[in-house]
């Protein structure tokens, strides 16, 4: 393993931190995609889901569920998206 120099910075440590509490479809997406990606830890789901979804919106691929109003806790994971394999149904 190679030894860091104490004044060198990391590509970690210069990495932005971000702190997000999920409304509850967030975290019912995230389950579900735990189901498609038994091997990947939260935050690597988390970065693919992001970048999967950015990726799809602007391509036009995708249309994203109805999201209504700014309060996240009311806001519901579709149907067919809640039924995955992650979530056992």
């Amino acid at each position: 393993m190679k030894a860091i120099k104490a004044n060198q910075t990391t590509a970690r440590a210069g990495r932005m931190r971000v702190d997000y509490m999920p409304g509850a479809a967030a975290v019912q997406a995230l389950q579900a995609a735990q189901g498609l990606y038994p091997n990947s830890n939260t935050q690597a789901l988390i970065d693919r889901l992001i970048i999967t979804g950015l990726s799809a919106l602007v391509q036009g691929h995708w249309r994203p569920p109805p999201l209504y109003g700014r309060d996240r806790d009311a806001w519901k994971l579709p149907d067919d998206l809640r039924k995955g394999p992650g979530n056992g149904a």
